[in-house]
């Protein structure tokens, strides 16, 4: 079973110097290439979660099959984003969402068929490391990336959001989680190019 996505599509693209959301990646739109990988790996139901001021990315994704959701503040950081989006995805009566920042077109959709399989019992978050080298634990974790159940990461999430000493791979990493490491993805076939975050202009050579 895969579940329901959130596409995160709220960032400002300030070292890309234009929407990155729209930026061609082997001639398709980046979020078109996350868009495949979802419907592909089974995701039925995806929700694109931006701000109120890239109404205009709606507009230019009009022919998408998706949600759309906006967030509360203009200014709000990555996690009442996330926040956000697990609230409506609780408003659609949502178990548990897979998540993907915009800014990864290289996503195998094994991994969110495997992350979506593990997540099971008493987890509430499986979350993927890229690179098992890295030597500060946190600084490997994707939680952009994570599997989570909706109502167990909301009543984390909400008493952490105003805390600025909390990163989102802290929190998660503190709730029932597992890690999926390289140890595990390589055995799935997935290779480490589907954790590349395209930032940069040249990140597209």
């Amino acid at each position: 079973m895969t579940f329901p996505a959130i596409i995160l599509a709220g960032g400002k693209s300030q070292r890309m110097g234009e929407e990155k959301s729209l930026i061609e990646i082997d001639g398709k739109k980046m979020i078109l290439h996350i868009f495949e990988t979802l419907k592909i790996a089974g995701c039925n139901d995806i929700l694109i979660q931006t701000k109120q001021n890239k109404r205009d990315l709606k507009s230019s994704l009009s022919d998408l099959d998706v949600m759309w959701n906006y967030d509360d503040s203009e200014e709000g950081d990555i996690l009442s984003a996330i926040l956000s989006a697990l609230k409506f995805a609780k408003s659609k009566n949502w178990y548990a969402v897979q998540l993907l920042p915009v800014d990864t077109p290289f996503i195998s959709q094994k991994l969110i068929k495997e992350l979506s399989n593990l997540l099971v019992g008493n987890l509430d978050v499986i979350l993927p490391s890229s690179n098992s080298k890295v030597n500060t634990k946190l600084n490997s974790l994707e939680p952009l990336m994570a599997c989570l159940k909706v109502d167990s990461s909301i009543k984390v999430i909400q008493d952490k959001v105003n805390n600025e000493n909390n990163s989102l791979s802290k929190i998660f990493s503190e709730m029932n989680c597992l890690i999926v490491d390289e140890k595990i993805w390589s055995k799935w076939g997935v290779s480490e190019k589907s954790f590349k975050n395209i930032n940069y202009p040249r990140d597209r050579e």
